[in-house]
């Protein structure tokens, strides 16, 4: 080779050397590794450094001066000493705040969607009274995106993931997220916070809950870009990005609210909610006492339920689960409710009006564990609502008692809880019967019974109490003893009965032989008298037993043939059941009456000086006449009130009419011979 063509080869060889040497290692994969990373800038100098290298530029983002690169190792260390540069990040990890593992699904949801513990122990209801419903609000929950479910309205997303740009959820985590904030209220499955809210999907990690810083800053972009009002954050990173704070600053500074779960490793709080312009949120239980698994600290703001909440899941089922990721979404969908009722508010006074919606928890203030406290809606009516009136006891027995009351007339009052000695037993619904009976009591006991009433917004009434008393257990006689009373007095009343029933038979004979006995001395007397008077004599005899066997009473089945026959009238009035006195009444007027032959004999030594006038004799013949035919007409079946007493009456008045006919008869035919 001559020396020329040596010289040639020499300098070749120089010259690749040199150009080799000054070239970045990193701009063809020598001696180096390439990285990603977020890199800021100061100045159109520093972009333009960045950009020349770079070996590719992965996004370039608007709201932060910024851009996320591939870029060589080593040449990163070079770029770091500019001045035009602000801060390189790593483009690290980001991942769910708790694993998908913990969401537990359900097929179905056992309990209604207004009695979930954590909506009721927040109040969202009272708010949803005042008008306040998340309506117009716009949400974006940065997570795994939202499956189409029939208890969620999704308005919209965007997807940040390499591998698709659809927003649907492919994990499970962000949907049961956002049916915390915003599942509608329609009597079905579960209902959010603020269920008239508007929803966005913002898909920023894939279907293992994992995503990168890029992907985080791209989806907070698209919120800001988007005019979104509440940003969610219900995922973590243990790196103190620079770029990620200055994305969150940069929302807040825009006017957006950013929530964030403060962590799930029982210790320090992690990012996004550590940051100064993010709102931490710690875990609580529901007897409110902070959860093992939640991270405490400094950064903690509020505190809201975290453990075993239902909401929507995968697939229009529902799911359960448990951590700060859980319990972020509650105090988004309440900044949702107060942004709504405070349109005129800034996101700094909308956090600051949310401290006044708390229960302070933990030490007085603020602390690590629930921040200004456990978040709860505080309505605007602070009235609590008349009590009850005229509580009373309404029946009592061995082991209940009822009580009544009246309910207050204002025109909020919703509810009334019942307690018995200190213990909720029920709740009443306004519109229900104001009347509660209490079981399964101890016998002869006093109760405290105190009613609360309630506003449609959750205020107290002071209690109104009333003691009642159970009935006392009747102690049990002896049994043998009842008896043996019981048959004595049945026995007592029987004999009674009979005597009575003997006295009454033997009373009615003997007043039925008088009358017949009478007649016939009578009869026998006149005979003596007038011979030629006898025929008369048979005539009205006849005529008298007439009247007599038609005024004496009839059986219902047996009827009285001849009145002067003694066995049938007793017969007659043992089956009436006549009393002794009645029959002795009928017949004299008084007990003494019964003496019928003393009034007989009177009646025949009367001298012809008290002869009636043949027409008093007409009169009385009439009277009885009369009786006969009243006691005709009146029908055998026939039941008075008195039947006794009125039979009585009767029979007073017939055997009057016999004695004065027979006093006549007898004067008049005396003095047909004298």
């Amino acid at each position: 080779m001559s020396n020329f063509k040596l010289g040639r080869v020499l300098c070749i060889i120089f010259s690749v050397s040199v150009l080799i040497s000054f070239c970045p290692r990193g701009t063809y994969g020598m001696d180096g590794s390439q990285v990603e990373a977020i890199i800021g800038y100061e100045n159109e100098l520093g972009k333009q450094f960045i950009i020349e290298n770079s070996n590719n530029i992965n996004h370039h983002f608007n709201r932060i001066a910024a851009l996320a690169v591939t870029i060589d190792e080593d040449v990163l260390e070079e770029i770091d000493d500019s001045e035009n540069i602000s801060y390189i990040d790593q483009n690290a990890a980001v991942a769910l705040s708790n694993n998908v593992q913990n969401i537990t699904e359900i097929s179905e949801v056992e309990m209604g969607e207004m009695e979930q513990w954590n909506i009721q122990s927040i109040g969202a209801p009272y708010a949803w009274e005042e008008g306040a419903t998340g309506n117009g609000i716009n949400i974006a929950i940065i997570d795994t995106g939202i499956f189409p479910h029939s208890d969620l309205t999704i308005s919209g997303g965007f997807s940040t993931v390499d591998y698709t740009k659809e927003w649907l959820d492919d994990n499970g985590h962000g949907t049961h997220v956002a049916g915390i904030i915003g599942s509608k209220r329609n009597d079905t499955g579960v209902v959010g916070v603020a269920p008239e809210s508007n929803l966005y999907a913002v898909k920023a990690l894939d279907a293992n809950g994992e995503g990168t810083l890029t992907d985080l800053l791209e989806a907070m972009e698209w919120a800001i870009e988007n005019d979104m009002d509440i940003l969610n954050f219900s995922l973590s990173t243990e790196e103190n990005s620079l770029a990620l704070k200055d994305m969150m600053d940069k929302a807040y500074e825009e006017g957006m609210l950013i929530v964030g779960a403060s962590g799930n490793d029982g210790e320090n709080v992690t990012y996004p909610a550590k940051y100064e312009s993010v709102i931490g949120v710690s875990a609580v239980d529901g007897r409110l006492n902070i959860t093992g698994f939640s991270s405490t600290g400094d950064e903690v703001e509020f505190s809201a339920p975290g453990l075993n909440i239902v909401s929507t899941y995968l697939h229009d089922s529902y799911g359960e689960g448990s951590g700060t990721s859980q319990a972020s979404p509650h105090v988004t969908g309440l900044l949702a409710l107060l942004k709504q009722k405070h349109p005129e508010m800034a996101n700094s006074d909308l956090r600051a009006e949310l401290i006044k919606h708390v229960q302070d928890l933990g030490e007085a203030g603020r602390d690590s564990f629930y921040g200004y406290g456990f978040i709860t809606y505080v309505p605007d009516d602070q009235t609590a609502p008349g009590t009850v009136k005229n509580l009373k006891q309404t029946k009592s027995s061995t082991d209940s008692l009822s009580v009544g009351w009246g309910n207050p007339v204002d025109a909020d009052f919703a509810r009334v809880h019942v307690y018995m000695d200190d213990s909720l037993i029920t709740t009443i619904n306004g519109a229900d019967a104001s009347v509660y009976t209490l079981t399964e009591l101890a016998a002869d006991t006093e109760y405290t019974i105190t009613l609360y009433t309630e506003d449609k917004v959750g205020n107290l009434s002071e209690g109104v109490s009333y003691t009642a008393k159970t009935a006392a257990v009747q102690s049990d006689p002896d049994d043998e003893s009842v008896v043996v009373d019981e048959k004595n007095d049945a026995d007592s009343d029987e004999l009674n009965d009979g005597k009575a029933a003997e006295s009454g038979k033997e009373s009615h004979n003997d007043a039925a032989s008088q009358v017949s006995d009478k007649a016939a001395e009578e009869a026998e007397q006149s005979g003596q008298n007038n011979a030629g008077s006898t025929g008369k004599h048979q005539e009205v005899n006849a005529d008298l037993n007439k009247k007599v066997t038609a005024a004496l009473p009839k059986d219902k089945d047996d009827s009285i043939e001849n009145p002067s026959v003694a066995s049938g009238e007793s017969q007659s009035a043992a089956k009436n059941g006549e009393p002794a006195n009645d029959v002795q009444s009928s017949i004299g007027g008084s007990p003494d009456s019964a003496k019928t032959e003393g009034s007989s004999e009177s009646a025949e030594r009367s001298d012809s000086s008290d002869i009636a006038d043949p027409s008093d004799n007409n009169k009385s013949y009439e009277t009885a006449a009369g009786n006969q035919e009243k006691a005709e007409e009146k029908p055998k079946d026939t039941e008075e009130p008195d039947q006794n007493s009125e039979e009585g009456n009767m029979f007073t008045r017939l055997f009057e009419a016999i004695g004065k006919l027979f006093t006549t008869l007898a004067n008049w035919i005396t003095a047909l011979f004298n």
